[in-house]
């Protein structure tokens, strides 16, 4: 569906109505649907199901979508326009493919069912890893997926596209092995692309197959497809019908009356990577009796791409289709000389049919003389370099009866609305096909030099123009290695340049990207250039227009306009725009040249420091921040309506804020560099972005160490010691840490000196220093409350919880800490802090025996999760439903929970939570008389705890794994509590790897 994802059980709740025909599901299917991975059954469905139908409606309404989710007693509807379902739309369009098929229009058949498979994305219903999800999967796969791609495939051997059929298919082997239809299929395609030796050893392998798995009919059914194909003469697969003469024509091959005309440069060799644009070009040119249609097709695409070289490649392929010949013209629409108008092409296609123009004086009645003779030839027109509709309009009726390709820069909006027209796209090539060009034309050198090649070819950025004048240069520079050339490439200008030598005058990629640019109206040309400054690859509009100044409406036409022409992208969002590298490089050197561009870039970098405070404004109403630099009047930053807006917003946005603290470094703007860190932090923290926050926060020391200012240093200083500490990499962190506390020291920073000793007793806790933890705490908690801050206090009092905990005994002590520190977070509203201290009771209590009062601390946690769709908190309270559900006997849900927390931690890469997690699930199996799979995990949780240095944690489990063989294993229970064990879960080694993701705002006050 078109909207924006929404992550946990509303999400799941969407997928499940998306997956039902009827839009109507019953609460407990849904119910089995949704819930069957979680507590079974949940406490209360019908609550929850609300829950996640306000949190959808709310997203639908943000969306502007008209959908509606309605929730009672009979079920649970979704009411929304079955266009905007991608599965619905996948059936119509595939309906309408087989409707074509059954007309013998192969060639729509094959457009429609290429656009039907394109709507899979992912795998269906992300994220539901249910029972009932599953066997859903199975059956679109089996029913619906396999069939539409062996549909799609048959098109493409009808139209002769035997190359890409093979491909399909060889890639659809892979998810779906021994799949019959698609095998037999292949073996068609193989023998139709003339490999036919490739054929028969497939065949004989998958026969083989067959028969070992028993699968005797299969096998007979392949052998007899084999035998058909493969006997002389015999078609792999009906061939499309020979052109047929048109009415008054003589058949007699070449039609002496009516000579071809050529009007063709020569064939280009060495095109690769273009096998899909060709093919859909064939498909949109012929009719479903395989005879050229006289249609208008758009060939377009960005400067620089090979449009050309594509629409000749093609022209020559495609010849032999038009007995009358093949004409390309080129209407110099570049810019450089005065272009062609529609008068000129039909003075020159008539000299060439031999006409005496001169003898014509009227243009109309040229017009006139021209549309007759075409009237009795089948002619292909390619007109080339068009840079206007007007250069072509006035020509379509006069070559009403060719086929014309119109190569264009341009998205020709006039032209498509009076005439609606398939378009084809250029697109840049993929990184495979740009090795294969640059090693074809820069020869045995290119396979020398592997890593001189993978660098040009991630500078060109599969710009076909960039690639061959890079190969240009590197072959008339047999000296040096392609690794030294690109280094000496990555300066901007340089690579802009290459190619402009004085041989070739205006070919260099700045010559091109200058002809589309210089083609622009002056507001578009400066929208262009503000692009330049952007640190980002994606941008939205209200960001250009605070850097503008312009409104953004007047903005959004302007890049409208620029997406029209190729010199930037939009992609599936509505109002977000990309720039390729290329031409953002071109785009940096124009910002250059901009008379107000130090005053646009401080505009733009205010409108996201504005905007990201308005965000964690919203996210966290109740936290302190930082205090705004002064900004100037003139920018208008986005408002927020809801937290999960916000968020997403600073998700979106990540990589350009993350560039905005260097950038806003360099332009001699330090407030904005250590202001705008500690506004994303916290929710980049609650994904596991912890390289986005080092990076951050690293800049942000740096510039307030060079201004001067302290208080913003050992902040910095303070969070990058914190985050350090998190990801496992606490002998990192420390000297952070030391550096923080002497600066605040030093200056008196009372509340900075409590922060920073959280974070220090933290680190003497993982590293086993379990009395100098508390000790500290105790100090800490003290200072908090002094200062009466409520947030540290409340951080203090859970932190020195955790430490009694682990020092031993203390039980009682720790509950009345946490009680404490639950009362101060609920008195702020902060609601991560909540949930942490909320999983904390519940496990003590599970620990003390005390059932009912810690499941109710987990329902209390799991109401606040679904709020804020916290992972690493999610894997946590799963770990302590698994202990609770194993201490009251239920083993079936402890598995299933501590199965959970291990899936979770691998989700938010979260290294020590899985350890925590594969702890009590090894417990379990033990439990259960599984002592090897306990063992295993064991092993690999302490293992995972001493590579990032949790020592206490480490020790106590090694202690486990040296009693285990001396400990009495207790007997499985029996049956009649329906607990039998269930396998350990996969783990992947690769997991081990992954750097720990655990909420560092769970506790904020460990945070500046």
């Amino acid at each position: 569906m078109d909207v924006k994802p929404v992550r946990g059980r509303p999400g799941q709740v969407l997928a499940a109505l998306l997956a039902n025909p009827d839009r109507l599901v019953a609460v407990d299917t849904l119910v089995d649907w949704v819930w069957a991975d979680h507590e079974n059954p949940p406490r209360d469905a019908l609550g929850a199901l609300h829950q996640a139908g306000a949190r959808l409606r709310q997203m639908f309404q943000a969306d502007g979508v008209d959908a509606d989710i309605t929730i009672g007693k009979a079920g649970c509807r979704l009411d929304v326009d079955l266009r905007r379902i991608d599965y619905h739309r996948f059936r119509a369009l595939m309906a309408r493919a087989r409707e074509f098929h059954d007309r013998g229009q192969h060639d729509r058949a094959h457009v429609e069912a290429s656009a039907a498979v394109r709507l899979r994305r992912d795998e269906p219903l992300t994220g539901l890893r249910t029972e009932a999800a599953g066997e859903w999967r199975l059956r679109w796969a089996r029913n619906e997926w396999v069939p539409a791609n062996a549909f799609l495939a048959a098109q493409q051997l009808l139209l002769g596209q035997t190359e890409l059929a093979v491909a399909r298919l060889e890639e659809l082997d892979l998810t779906h092995p021994l799949e019959l239809s698609l095998v037999k299929l292949r073996i068609r395609a193989l023998v139709a692309a003339g490999r036919a030796l490739e054929a028969t050893e497939y065949f004989r392998r998958v026969r083989r197959e067959f028969q070992e798995c028993g699968d005797l009919h299969a096998a007979a059914e392949l052998l007899a497809v084999y035998n058909e194909v493969i006997k002389p003469g015999a078609a792999p697969f009906p061939a499309p019908a020979a052109p047929i003469p048109a009415a008054g024509e003589d058949p007699r091959d070449g039609e002496p009356g009516l000579p071809a005309v050529w009007h063709l440069p020569p064939d280009v060799d060495g095109v690769v990577g273009r096998e899909a644009v060709l093919a859909e070009l064939d498909a949109f040119t012929v009719d479903s009796a395989g005879l050229p249609r006289a249609d208008v097709v758009m060939l377009t695409g960005g400067p620089g791409v090979g449009k050309t070289t594509v629409a000749l490649k093609w022209a020559h392929r495609a010849a032999n289709r038009y007995p009358h010949g093949v004409v390309l013209l080129d209407l110099r629409g570049d810019g450089q000389v005065a272009g062609a108008s529609a008068a000129d092409v039909v003075e020159l296609l008539l000299e060439l049919l031999d006409v005496k123009v001169d003898e014509i004086v009227s243009p109309v009645a040229r017009a006139a003389r021209l549309t007759r003779l075409l009237r009795r030839r089948r002619l292909l027109v390619v007109l080339d370099n068009v840079a206007r509709t007007d250069q072509v309009e006035p020509l379509l009726p006069v070559l009403a009866e060719c086929t014309v390709v119109v190569v264009t820069r341009q998205r020709l909006s006039a032209l498509l609305a009076a005439r609606p027209s398939p378009v084809v796209t250029v697109a840049p090539l993929s990184a495979d096909a740009a090795r294969a060009l640059l090693e074809r034309r820069i020869g045995p050198r290119a396979r020398q030099d592997p890593a001189g090649m993978a660098a040009l070819v991630r500078l060109c950025q599969g710009n076909a123009l960039a690639l061959t004048l890079v190969a240009v240069r590197a072959a008339a520079r047999t000296g040096m290695r392609l690794l030294t050339l690109a280094e000496a490439l990555r300066d901007a200008d340089m690579l802009l340049d290459v190619g402009n030598d004085g041989d070739w005058p205006g070919r260099s990629l700045r010559s091109a990207f200058t002809l589309s640019y210089q083609g622009l109206p002056p507001a578009e040309r400066r929208t262009f250039a503000l692009l330049g400054l952007h640190p980002g690859a994606e941008v939205a509009s209200d960001a250009i227009a605070a850097a503008d100044g312009r409104p953004v409406s007047q903005v959004r036409q302007s890049l409208a306009v620029l997406v029209a022409a190729h010199l930037i992208e939009q992609p599936g969002d509505l109002d977000r725009y990309r720039v390729h590298n290329l031409l953002q490089l071109y785009a940096e050197s124009l910002a250059r040249q901009l008379a107000d561009g130090v005053a646009a870039r401080r505009r733009l970098l205010e409108f996201y420091l504005l905007t990201a405070y308005e965000a964690h404004r919203t996210v966290y109403p109740g936290r302190e921040r930082l205090e705004l630099p002064r900004t100037g009047a003139d920018v208008t930053p986005v408002r927020f309506t809801t937290q999960a807006s916000a968020r997403q917003w600073i998700l979106r946005e990540r990589p350009t804020l993350t560039a905005a603290v260097g950038l806003a470094a360099e332009a001699g703007l330090p407030e904005i560099a250590f202001t705008l860190p500690s506004l994303t932090a916290d929710v980049f923290d609650l994904h596991g972005h912890f390289g986005d926050i080092i990076a951050g926060f690293t800049v942000a020391a740096a510039t307030a160490a060079r201004v001067g200012n302290a208080y913003v240093e050992a902040s910095s200083l303070n969070d990058l010691g914190q985050v350090l500490l998190l990801m496992g990499q606490d002998a990192q962190a420390e000297p952070y840490l030391q550096a923080a506390l002497r600066l605040v020291d030093a200056h008196g920073i009372g509340i900075g000196r409590v922060t920073v000793m959280l974070n220090m007793a933290r680190r003497h806790l993982h590293a086993g220093r379990v009395d100098q933890a508390v000790t500290m705490l105790r100090e800490t908690l003290e200072a908090a409350r002094a200062l009466g801050d409520p947030e540290r206090c409340a951080a203090a009092l859970h932190r020195l919880a955790d430490a009694l905990l682990e020092q031993g005994g203390h039980q009682l002590d720790a509950l009345g800490l946490y009680r404490e520190a639950l009362a101060l977070r609920e008195r702020i509203a902060d609601g991560p802090g909540r949930i942490r201290t909320h999983i904390a009771l519940g496990d003590l209590l599970t620990r003390m025996g005390r059932h009912g009062e810690a499941g109710d601390q987990c329902a209390r946690a799991a109401r606040l999760m679904d709020e804020s769709q916290h992972l690493p908190a999610a894997m946590k309270l799963n770990t302590v439903l698994a202990r609770l559900r194993h201490a009251e006997g239920d083993d079936r849900a402890a598995l299933r929970h501590a199965h959970r927390a291990v899936e979770l931690a691998e989700r938010s890469g979260h290294a020590t939570g899985r350890g925590r997690a594969m702890d009590s699930l090894a417990r379990i199996l033990l439990d259960r008389g599984n002592i090897d799979d306990a063992r295993r995990l064991w092993e690999r949780a302490a293992r995972l705890f001493r590579d990032r240095e949790r020592v206490g944690q480490a020790e106590r489990i090694e202690a486990v794994l040296a009693e285990l063989d001396s400990a009495v294993v207790p007997q499985a229970r029996d049956g009649e509590r329906d607990t039998v064990a269930m396998p350990s879960p996969r783990l992947s080694s690769s997991g081990d790897e992954r750097l720990e993701s655990t909420s560092r705002r769970g506790i904020a006050a460990d945070h500046w």
